[in-house]
């Protein structure tokens, strides 16, 4: 059980720092503002819909509510109910505004229209088909990776977490003496 939380963990903090790093990049070469003005989020929506993300989204979320109930049984009975938990605050029509914002913070309107145009391609559209199981195959591997080394990450976490320990135990013997 330790070791898939500790694979979980390095899984996640490998992905998480190569999209931050990734993310960085981007919007220090975007160089743009997060706000963005409605009148400009047109080419962000033809891009969306290029994509295809409505349909892709849909089936995300109801994936969400199925990944929970085959994590833990027990949520089998209110597996409906987990489904309207998502559609009430994370729905495609909630979050498609959201999403066109963040696209439009990242790319200017050539950019999302070039976007739109490759994903129109035959190309692009098998970019779109593939493009999940690809980044799924790249966890796999990293996984794969990580996956002998465990136990010296284990260390490294339980190095830090003592050290914490120790640094919070003589803060509190020191305030003590006053």
């Amino acid at each position: 059980m330790i070791k898939r939380l500790l694979l979980a963990i390095a899984i996640m903090f490998a992905s998480s720092t190569l999209y931050a790093e990734g993310n960085n990049t981007a919007k220090a070469d975007n160089n743009k503002s997060a706000a963005v003005k409605a009148d400009k989020l047109e080419p962000a929506y033809k891009l969306l819909e290029a994509m295809n993300l409505k349909s892709v989204y849909i089936g995300a979320v109801d994936g969400y509510a199925k990944r929970l109930v085959k994590a833990n049984t027990n949520f089998k009975s209110i597996e409906g109910k987990i489904k309207d938990f998502y559609q009430k605050y994370v729905s495609w029509d909630i979050m498609k505004k959201d999403l066109a914002k963040l696209y439009s913070s990242y790319y200017n309107e050539k950019e999302l229209n070039d976007i739109t145009n490759f994903y129109k391609t035959d190309t692009g559209k098998k970019v779109l088909a593939t493009m999940g199981k690809v980044a799924y195959e790249g966890q796999m591997l990293t996984q794969k990776r990580l996956k002998p080394h465990l136990n010296e990450l284990k260390s490294l976490l339980d190095s830090a977490i003592k050290k914490a320990k120790d640094k919070e135990a003589k803060a509190k013997e020191k305030e003590s003496k006053k």
